[in-house]
Order: structure tokens, then C-alpha cells, then sequence
């Protein structure tokens, strides 16, 4: 009986340190080489018409490389049906720093409304710098949405300085994403107030007006940026749960053995 309550113990001592080696190399994957190189590439994008007759392209990037980007510009050239160029535009991320495995939305917009009915489709290409990343600083604490009468997306939450010194022109920006995971718009906002100071918490509302692309929306993703920090890396729950079971399963099932076995005294 003692030998198997030792045993017990040095199962339930392992598991345990298990989890914490998992957890610090999760820690260590997200701190970031100052000088490793970057990589932006664009992920999914759509093109379309908002009812004063612009021509949108909403879209994603993201870097997949191993160093922080900034400066990361999309441009657009758009065709007509016969292949003849008819405008250009361009527009940067929405986050000033892509830091690694990070994507941000972007919004090209072509305001030419003459030179925008002509579109029939279009190309992209993306530039960006490498530099340094900044620290992890903003938190989002949890986030709504609704569609409200007059058909507009309301995406509401709450965001929290989680650094030790302020955050100001704290932005919140939301990707709107279809059933097939493309992107059919892009929104963003300020907290209110959008200065913050450490550990202190803000409402924010981002608002989706365009009336076309409501009906299209079947999920949202939300980043965060200061002029200081970047927000907190969300990993999905389920896989957090998953892993948790796999590690765990193992040593419930041998408990489990050895408690059959041992008798009641």
C-alpha cells in the first residue's frame, strides 16, 4: 500500500511538472527575437461596393516570419473586364506592429466613384519594414455583438492595461469574417477614454454601418494596439482543454488501475 501511494505521488509529481514545462514554453514562444527577420503575406481579402459607390478591398495580413513588421502597405491595382488598368490605391495595417504568427485586417479604398464602377477585379501586393516589437501590454476582457434596427453590426467589450506604465490611443479593431473564414469587412475604434493608465479597464463599441456586408458576417476577431503595447495572444480554449486532457489522461487512467488493485483495508 505505501509502495503504491509513493507511486501515486510520483505520477501526480510528473503530470504536474508536465503542465509547467508546457505552460513556460508557451511563454517562451511568444517572447520575440528583436532582429529575426519578418515575413507579411496577405491571407484572404474580398472586393466590393458600399452604397456611395467606393470600392473596397477588406483583407488580412499576416507574419509568418519570426521578426516584428511595420509599415506594412497593401496596394491594390484594379482592372477592368478587358484587363486595362483603372486605378490604384493603397492603404497600411491596421496594427503599427505585426509582431510574429500575428495577423492584422486592412481596408483599401478606392474613392473614385467613376473609376470604381469600372472595377472588375484587382491585384494586391505587400511592402514592410522589420523592427523591433513592442512589449505585450493590453488585455481584452471580453466582447459582444448585436445587430441592432437599423441593421448595423455593434461588436462591444472591454479592454485592460495589463503593463506597468500608461497605454494611450488605445485602438481595438475588428475582423468580420464569412462562413468560409474570408474577410467581408474590417472595423476599428478607440476605448473610451483611450489613454489608460496601468491595470485600469475601458469600455469600446466598434460599429459595422455597411449594410451589405452585415448579412455576410458569420464571425468576428478582435486585436488590440497601443502607441506602447500589443495585446495578449488568445489561444483557443478548446485546444488549451485538449491539451490539459492529453497530458492528464494518462496518469487518471494509471491512478485509476492502481486504486482497483489496491485493496480497502
Amino acid at each position: 500500500m505505501v509502495v503504491k501511494s509513493r507511486l501515486l505521488k510520483k505520477i501526480v509529481f510528473r503530470s504536474v511538472l508536465t503542465l509547467l514545462l508546457i505552460g513556460m514554453s508557451m511563454l517562451a514562444f511568444n517572447i520575440q527575437p528583436a532582429y529575426a527577420a519578418a515575413q507579411v503575406n496577405i491571407v484572404t481579402h474580398s472586393g466590393w461596393l458600399d452604397s456611395i459607390g467606393y470600392y473596397h478591398v477588406s483583407g488580412e495580413v499576416e507574419n509568418v516570419g519570426d521578426g516584428a513588421a511595420s509599415f506594412v502597405k497593401i496596394t491594390a491595382t484594379f482592372y477592368d473586364s478587358s484587363d486595362t488598368v483603372v486605378a490604384t490605391s493603397f492603404t497600411y495595417a491596421y496594427l503599427s506592429v505585426l509582431l510574429p504568427g500575428r495577423k492584422s485586417p486592412f481596408e483599401v479604398l478606392l474613392i473614385d466613384t467613376t473609376q470604381a464602377a469600372k472595377v472588375h477585379h484587382y491585384s494586391l501586393s505587400v511592402t514592410f519594414s522589420a523592427t523591433s516589437p513592442i512589449p505585450i501590454g493590453l488585455e481584452i476582457l471580453s466582447s459582444s455583438s448585436y445587430v441592432d434596427i437599423v441593421g448595423y453590426i455593434h461588436v462591444v467589450g472591454e479592454i485592460k492595461n495589463i503593463a506597468t506604465g500608461d497605454a494611450t490611443y488605445v485602438k481595438v479593431i475588428a475582423t468580420f469574417y464569412n462562413t468560409t473564414g474570408h474577410v467581408v469587412a474590417t472595423a476599428f475604434t478607440y476605448s473610451d477614454p483611450s489613454a489608460l493608465s496601468p491595470s485600469q479597464k475601458a469600455p469600446f463599441e466598434i460599429l459595422l454601418i455597411y449594410n451589405n456586408r452585415v448579412p455576410l458576417v458569420a464571425s468576428y476577431a478582435l486585436t488590440a494596439e497601443s502607441n506602447q503595447y500589443a495585446m495578449v495572444p488568445e489561444f483557443p480554449t478548446w485546444s488549451l482543454t485538449l491539451l490539459i486532457f492529453i497530458v492528464l489522461a494518462p496518469t487518471i487512467a494509471t491512478c485509476k488501475r492502481l486504486l482497483r488493485k489496491t485493496p480497502i483495508q
